[in-house]
């Protein structure tokens, strides 16, 4: 496979998207294939989420000491379901990289694949998102502790100082970056270790010192890739979005011409109001969750199938082996009618009743 730079590598991103999804289209493999993009996409960076209430660790210890142990409890408990949660989509992150590599149509063939190399995978992500968790979480505190002692000083009737909303929107604005950057920075952990794992079963240091080989011998064309995958990802959630509230508003105004026939007939029928709610909720809360969750689902993981493509068809003239993956997933070429491979005697259709005949051809060439 040729090397692509980061602008060239979006033309076969998409087509290999549209190799994967929907070639052919068929409503439960497309979702399914959506679905465990969407699923495997909460891999991308760990947070550590239970952890943060150890900071109420004091509040609780002057409560009472059980309080403390429930408290240690329950940050036990729900960092342990946490584990496993990540655990499950970590697994089905190198599910999703065989199905969009290989164009597999099956989950569980691609699940039962990579077991081995789903461990230390698990453990990197770990360790470097809760690094990264804290060194991105501390200087929030102070931020945090800003806002709540000026939310503190306002008296009851006294309007709140302008202070105040400045320190609300660089909050905000701060955790919105944050969670951006964490993300960007998981998904380039996931598009240039994770390959080297799942195709050779690498060690962990073998993998980062590839990537970062990569970095020192093309430090611009992978910056470039950073900022377009950043820019594509951006464009690719403001494009679902729009579209699902399109599909949302069709959705609505066919259930609503539908929902009212079905009221004229039921009013004809003689049924009480009771009765035809009744019906309605009955009928239209299901029809509408399964077709929400069925546009959601198919959206997000076409954006985020494409985002996968994009990072395979980047790296695959730089991986050898990843390259020749792609290759030959891909559909054979068919030559046009009439071609002529090289060293090889011309072809001609079958004549129809007003063709003419087609020349000889000469077995012997001339000297």
């Amino acid at each position: 496979m040729q090397i692509l730079n980061a602008i060239d590598a979006i033309s076969p991103a998409i087509a290999r998207t549209k190799l994967v999804l929907f070639t052919p289209f068929r409503a439960g493999r497309t979702w399914k294939l959506c679905a465990t993009a969407y699923v495997a996409f909460g891999a991308t960076i760990f947070f550590p989420f239970p952890l943060v209430y150890l900071f109420f660790i004091p509040a609780a210890h002057r409560t009472s000491p059980g309080a403390v142990g429930a408290l240690l409890g329950g940050v036990a408990l729900f960092s342990a379901i946490g584990l496993v949660i990540f655990y499950l989509c970590s697994r089905l992150q190198f599910a999703f990289f065989d199905i969009v590599l290989n164009r597999g149509e099956f989950v569980a063939p691609a699940w039962r694949k990579y077991g081995p190399q789903t461990w230390p995978w698990i453990g990197l992500k770990i360790v470097f998102g809760t690094v990264l968790s804290f060194v991105v979480a501390a200087p929030f505190v102070g931020y945090a502790r800003n806002a709540f002692a000026l939310l503190g000083s306002i008296k009851p009737a006294q309007q709140p100082p302008p202070e105040l909303f400045f320190a609300i929107f660089e909050l905000e604005f701060g955790l919105f970056f944050a969670f951006g950057l964490l993300f960007l920075l998981g998904s380039l952990l996931t598009d240039f270790i994770l390959p080297s794992l799942a195709l050779e079963n690498t060690t962990l240091g073998e993998a980062c010192r590839r990537l970062l080989r990569l970095i020192q011998r093309e430090p611009g064309q992978f910056s470039l890739f950073a900022l377009m995958k950043l820019v594509l990802g951006v464009a690719g959630y403001i494009a679902q979005t729009v579209a699902m509230y399109v599909v949302l508003f069709v959705f609505i105004i066919v259930v609503l011409i539908v929902g009212g026939i079905g009221y004229l007939i039921l009013h004809v029928m003689g049924a009480s109001p009771t009765v035809m709610a009744v019906v309605a909720v009955t009928v239209g809360v299901p029809l509408y969750i399964v077709f929400l969750g069925y546009v959601v689902f198919l959206l997000n993981g076409t954006v985020l199938t494409f985002l996968q493509a994009y990072a395979l068809c980047f790296l695959g003239g730089r991986y050898p082996l990843l390259g020749a993956h792609l290759d030959s997933s891909m559909p054979p070429v068919m030559p046009p009618p009439g071609y002529a491979y090289p060293n090889q005697p011309p072809t001609y259709p079958s004549p129809g009743p007003m063709a003419p005949a087609p020349p000889p051809v000469d077995p012997e060439p001339h000297s």
